[in-house]
């Protein structure tokens, strides 16, 4: 049994086992609120989603489950996007990864982008763009 900690509970299967057989986004935002409604956007779409409250989960969800696309916010704690980005190309460079922010940082897009990131994108989010990035990304995991 796992001692209790005081995060929240991350939303995911335990496995990729045979009930799923598709690949998963991983939502990844410190804010439950805009993390359950980007989940359920998702959901919407069609796709399988997990979310994770930090980057610290959400590099460990993406090693037990068949990610292919991390939608992760830049700002959090324990493990911010930046670093979570840095753990993810060294584990599996073939996962793509989106980094979402509210603050708007030359810095930080010409670091995340030099990372090897996905896309960088402002909050509040261009849903229409978003859904078509991750059909894509998507469509040529399959």
């Amino acid at each position: 049994m796992n001692p209790p900690n005081n995060k929240p509970e991350n939303n995911g299967p335990e496995n990729n086992g045979p009930e799923n057989p598709n690949p998963y986004i991983l939502v990844v935002d410190d804010d439950e609120e805009f993390r359950s409604a980007l989940k359920d956007i998702l959901d919407e779409e069609g796709y399988t989603v997990l979310t994770a409250c930090d980057g610290e989960d959400a590099f460990c969800m993406a090693k037990k489950h068949d990610v292919r696309l991390i939608i992760s916010d830049l700002r959090m704690p324990i493990l911010n996007g930046i670093a979570l980005l840095e753990l993810i190309r060294d584990q599996n460079p073939l996962i793509k990864v989106i980094i979402v922010t509210a603050y708007e940082e030359v810095a930080s897009y010409i670091k995340v982008m030099s990372l090897g990131a996905f896309e960088y994108m402002k909050k509040p989010l261009d849903l229409d763009k978003l859904k078509e990035l991750v059909a894509g990304v998507m469509r040529d995991a399959q």
